[in-house]
Formats: structure tokens, sequence, C-alpha cells
């Protein structure tokens, strides 16, 4: 499946993944952890979903499924 094949299922929500575009993010572990952001982009579905998360301050950061949980 193509980038574009994947990002147009993802925003018709044709996907069983956790998190969809703007969605509220945190980082549970690795460089960004603690940190909050929302989901711009789905990169990639295997091995795992992999999202690419904005920041508040305009940066950007790459994170698979089980490094995130939903921001409050």
């Amino acid at each position: 499946m193509t980038q574009y094949e994947i990002e147009g299922l993802w925003v018709e929500k044709r996907l069983a993944v956790a998190y969809h575009f703007d969605d509220a993010v945190r980082f549970k572990s690795g460089e960004h952890a603690g940190e909050t952001g929302r989901i711009v982009a789905l990169f990639t579905l295997e091995p795992f979903p992999t999202y690419v998360i904005e920041f508040p301050g305009g940066t950007s950061g790459v994170a698979v499924e089980p490094d995130l949980e939903r921001a409050v």
C-alpha cells in the first residue's frame, strides 16, 4: 500500500488505528517522553502504526502507536 493510499484510508477513518488527525497525544517513552502534541499524519502501518506529531511550538516528532497515549 502506498503512502497516498494509507493517508486516504486514514482520513476516511477506514483503518484500524488508535489515532486520527488532530488527536491530542502524549509520548509515553523515548526522546519526547511526557511531551504532548497533535497527530498530523500517519506515516506507515508496519510493524506498528507510526505517526507524525506536531508540538505546540511548531516542531514535530515521530512515534509508533505503543509509545503514545491520549492527552487530556
